[in-house]
């Protein structure tokens, strides 16, 4: 399960949001998925095949994902009108609450599903490999945020 959610964490932080990240998403300065970006598939040994499937994989949830995601900021956007709303009814806001989590949790659901879809792909070389290229990126995003002194 740590090694799906680092995954989990590699993909993330590489996709930025839900978006293909086609040649003029790349050009706007997003970076490409980790199973099309050349250092991660060198790192991890990962073949044209498998990354084919990874992008497939992807794909086939991709626009689940934005609908997902564009409703629980429609859920968050609600919520926060009725917490802004000091008269708003205590049973309205529990509703939206669970409105939210509900939001929250079909999204969590299908991203996870998709990473482990995604993970069963890999073998536990490349997995191992990919968990070491998630950290080193990590190591490097850190020390590029906090300069030392």
């Amino acid at each position: 399960m740590k090694q799906l959610v680092t995954a989990g964490v590699c993909l993330l932080l590489t996709l930025v949001s839900f978006g293909a990240a086609d040649a003029s998403e790349q050009q706007a300065g997003r970076p490409p998925k980790w199973w099309q970006n050349k250092a991660c598939t060198l790192a991890i040994g990962l073949s044209e095949a498998q990354s084919a499937q990874l992008e497939r994989i992807f794909q086939g949830v991709r626009d689940e994902l934005r609908a997902e995601k564009g409703e629980l900021e429609r859920q968050e956007t609600a919520l926060s009108a009725l917490l802004a709303d000091a008269r708003a009814d205590e049973g309205t806001v529990m509703r939206t609450i669970d409105r939210v989590e509900a939001a929250r949790g079909a999204l969590s659901k299908t991203r996870t599903l998709m990473l482990y879809r995604m993970h069963r792909l890999l073998s536990p070389e490349q997995r191992l490999r990919l968990d070491e290229f998630e950290r080193q990126q990590a190591r490097k995003a850190d020390t590029q945020v906090r300069p030392r002194p």
